[in-house]
């Protein structure tokens, strides 16, 4: 069985990773254990999936803060390695405090291109650097369910492609998610404002949409015609 780890910058990150895996690879393909990181303890979070003809075990590691997910990665590697883990893979939002005291409010290609150059030159220096992967949400995860068109219809019936563009001018199925919007979050919870409902990252909030998700094709959805080239970056 292989091993692979993967840590997230917060609990909405973790709760779609293990949704992703399971319609991506298959719950008969895949085992799964979910982690906290919590002043500097790991401690069990819902939703283990426990499968020992597993091609694949994947820890899934929610770090609780975007600007120390490749420094848990890299206290940690040793240990994982030793463990039989052949992949550490690290998810982050590009949305962050430190990205907005440089670029403001606004998406900044070069600013987006400098984080993630000094992310992958702090990634060289470490031991066994190979054995790691990082990838960033642009510019928040919920970009990439913005992507998944069909999620909100299924949400709603009310919530179409055609009613959110008639109330907020913008049609789903055509833009880019990552390019257009500065806070996905935001957007998320204006379309679901349309029914009375919030988004608010809640652990409820992100598990009501992830449910929504029906098989891969959703997936592949996301990056039809270049788009959430980020998420292509993580699928693959």
């Amino acid at each position: 069985m292989d091993k692979i780890a993967i840590f997230s910058e917060g609990q909405s990150d973790q709760i779609f990773i293990r949704h992703f895996l399971i319609h991506a690879l298959g719950w008969e393909e895949i085992s799964f254990q979910c982690f906290r990181l919590y002043a500097d303890e790991m401690t069990s979070a819902k939703f283990d999936h426990r499968n020992d003809h597993a091609k694949i075990h994947f820890l899934i590691v929610n770090v609780g803060n975007d600007e120390t997910v490749l420094s848990a990665v890299k206290e940690r590697l040793d240990g994982l390695i030793q463990q039989g883990y052949k992949k550490i893979i690290a998810l982050r939002d590009m949305y962050s405090e430190a990205y907005c005291r440089r670029a403001g409010h606004r998406i900044d290609k070069k600013i987006i291109a400098d984080f993630v150059r000094k992310l992958h030159e702090t990634l060289w220096n470490i031991n066994q650097s190979n054995k790691i992967k990082i990838h960033f949400a642009i510019m928040e995860l919920e970009a990439w369910l913005l992507g998944m068109f069909n999620l909100f219809e299924r949400i709603n019936k009310k919530l179409t492609i055609d009613y959110i563009e008639e109330k907020l001018n913008y049609n789903l199925k055509t833009i880019d998610p990552q390019k257009e919007f500065f806070k996905p979050s935001d957007i998320v919870d204006d379309i679901l404002r349309l029914v009375n409902k919030r988004y608010r990252k809640t652990e409820h909030d992100i598990e009501s949409i992830c449910s929504r998700i029906e098989n891969g094709n959703d997936f592949l959805n996301i990056f039809a015609n270049g788009r959430c080239a980020s998420f292509k970056k993580f699928y693959d």
